[in-house]
């Protein structure tokens, strides 16, 4: 055995009973670490396993302690009976940004096998843009439809019927403009290949197919308003307009979705209606801007009010009622059900990292290990699109008595469960009928808003918007605005007045303004270029007036793109919609906008050079 170290053996020596173990155990150097364990005198462990008992006694004294005496004679759980009703939904209406109760709503029936995604989030306006590949797909798509319909050489007139080109360009021409110099006309110009650097792939998509394939954005608005002329050529003009038809959904979708984004509070704000006209149920949902709509985005609207729209399902409650094996609920570190049951020790509740605050996982942790054993585990089947609601349990034993178990409403217990502003909670569990997964695309347009405390006002930044051959491209690469000519001949001491600094085109200002007394808004503005106003060009910042709360633009900004999403349905089909993503920006800006400047020679020569 090794030597003890020597503070070892001092720390002995002023310890008599460390000394007396020492010479109990007949250990002629005493280690530095001493462990004592159980063992048998005989060599055999099996009697202490047993745990025998010489007096019963004291097995009765621990069942009164634990309070086993105190039971009642009743038999084990063996069955459990559910029964309960579902409220499919039937109806859905968007919301505008003053709606506050559901009176007066525009209720639209609720399609068969539809996704709440694609109703709610569809931006009509982002799917079919002025772009050059979404127009010679929409075409492409038509001629199928034809040819599948047996208008084949109906369908290879289209072409030359809707000849595909690039949208107009006003300065595109490459003829002299009449009273137009030498120089103006090579600006011009300039100024076209500059803008057609930014998008490349036009002309190259217009080489491949010019010709081959139909403008679908000139279809759309010859048959829009009614039947064309050519469709007079089919061989079945019935059959032909079944294509059209289909088509027209395919491209612009169905009428009674989108119309539920709110620019102005960059969310989505819809109503819900479930039930019938005698169990009615409804619900609405704002803030809402991720990419699936969970249970914690809606709320019940208790009292409200909204007959059925034409169309729209029936909306029957549908009842069910299950029979299942009473199944108890099991976890890791769970307590024991029998007394001599050793229990699971790879669960270490003391080394639950809990503070005194932590009253909630305190309390968790305390009724796992106390009452943990008393459940049960019973799954109930819901129907996807509806309020699933537990009209009754009832719980059998092996004596084939039968028990009803009332409901323990607990008002302040409302996780899962859909309530009112008040938080009230509905009987029930909603589950929408939403997308099990969707594939999202490249964003097509991105909006960043940020607010810029120098200048004292913010501004909704355009970093990607869709190009003439229908990809999305960057802003960012565009020309830069001109600094103003500087005077030749100033000397050191004299100054300029200059009124304002030049901001990037893609930067649209948001003026801040009073919308209502005590309230701040911010309304989209725009900066002046040779006396004409820069303007946006993308669809999000297009509407004016566009007037933000100012609540809506935090100080870490907003960053709002619009992407493609496609998903399946229930039944396997597919289909396609543009949305909008928000999520957290990056912070405040500067744009070093600023007015009122009187700059000297060294001011500015250094900028310049």
């Amino acid at each position: 055995m090794a030597k003890i170290d020597p503070l070892v053996l001092t720390y002995t020596e002023v310890n008599p009973k460390l000394q007396a173990i020492a010479e109990l155990l007949q250990v002629a150097d005493p280690p530095g670490m001493v462990r004592l364990e159980p063992d048998s005198t005989t060599g055999n462990p099996v009697p202490g396993a047993e745990a025998r008992l010489a007096d019963p006694a004291w097995m009765l004294g621990r069942q009164w302690q634990f309070g086993e005496l105190t039971g009642e004679d009743a038999g084990s759980v063996v069955a459990v009976t559910v029964a309960s009703r579902a409220l499919p939904i039937t109806a859905w209406a968007p919301l505008d940004d003053d709606t506050v109760s559901l009176a007066g709503v525009d209720w639209r029936p609720w399609r068969n096998g539809a996704l709440l995604e694609e109703l709610v989030q569809d931006v009509p306006q982002l799917a079919f843009g002025s772009g050059l590949r979404q127009r010679a797909e929409a075409g492409a798509q038509l001629v199928d439809l034809l040819s599948d319909a047996g208008e084949g050489k109906l369908a290879g007139t289209l072409a030359s019927r809707y000849p595909l080109a690039l949208e107009p360009d006003p300065e595109s021409p490459e003829e002299p403009v009449p009273g137009e110099t030498d120089e103006e006309r090579a600006a011009r110009l300039a100024r076209v290949a500059a803008r057609d650097a930014l998008d490349p792939q036009a002309r190259r998509l217009l080489r491949v197919l010019g010709g081959s394939v139909p403008d679908g954005k000139a279809l759309l608005a010859d048959v829009g308003s009614g039947q064309p002329a050519w469709l007079a050529d089919a061989t079945d003009t019935d059959a032909a307009s079944a294509a059209l038809s289909a088509w027209r959904v395919w491209l612009t979708g169905d009428a009674d979705s989108g119309g539920a984004w709110s620019t102005e509070r960059l969310e989505y704000r819809f109503a819900l209606r479930f039930g019938d006209d005698e169990n009615a149920v409804f619900a609405r949902g704002t803030q809402f801007g991720s990419s699936e709509v969970r249970w914690s985005d809606l709320q019940w609207v208790d009292r409200a009010r909204g007959d059925l729209p034409a169309g729209a399902p029936a909306g029957t409650p549908v009842q069910t009622s299950a029979t299942m094996l009473a199944t108890p609920l099991r976890y890791p570190g769970m307590p024991a059900d029998r007394y001599w049951q050793l229990e699971d020790g790879a669960v270490d509740l003391g080394a639950i990292e809990a503070q005194p605050t932590d009253l909630a996982r305190l309390c968790l942790a305390e009724f796992a290990m106390s009452s943990g054993d008393d459940w049960l585990n019973v799954p109930v089947d819901g129907l996807l699109g509806a309020i699933n609601q537990i009209t009754s349990v009832e719980l059998t034993d092996d004596f084939g008595d039968t028990v009803a178990v009332e409901e323990l409403a607990d008002p302040a217990f409302t996780m899962f469960r859909v309530s009112t502003a008040s938080g009230r909670p509905l009987p029930g569990i909603v589950l929408p009928p939403t997308a099990s997964g969707t594939l999202v695309g490249e964003p097509v347009e991105e909006v960043l808003f940020l607010r810029d405390e120098m200048a004292n006002m913010a501004w909704a930044i355009e970093i990607t918007v869709q190009g003439r051959s229908g990809d999305a491209r960057s802003r960012s690469g565009e020309p830069q605005p001109e600094a103003d000519p500087w005077p030749e001949g100033l000397s050191p001491e004299e100054r300029v007045y200059r009124l304002q600094s030049a901001v990037p085109a893609h930067w649209l200002p948001l003026v801040p303004i009073s919308a209502q007394p005590g309230q701040l808004g911010l309304r989209k503005g725009a900066l002046l270029r040779d006396g004409d106003p820069v303007l946006a060009q993308g669809v999000t910042l297009s509407p004016t007036p566009l007037t933000f709360p100012g609540e809506e633009l935090p100080r870490e900004g907003v960053h709002l793109r619009a992407v493609p999403v496609l998903a399946r349905r229930a039944d396997g089909t597919y289909v396609k919609w543009a949305a909008y993503r928000v999520r957290t920006g990056r912070g405040e800006a500067a744009s070093k906008l600023a007015w009122d400047a009187a700059l000297s020679v060294a001011d500015m020569r250094p900028a310049e050079s």
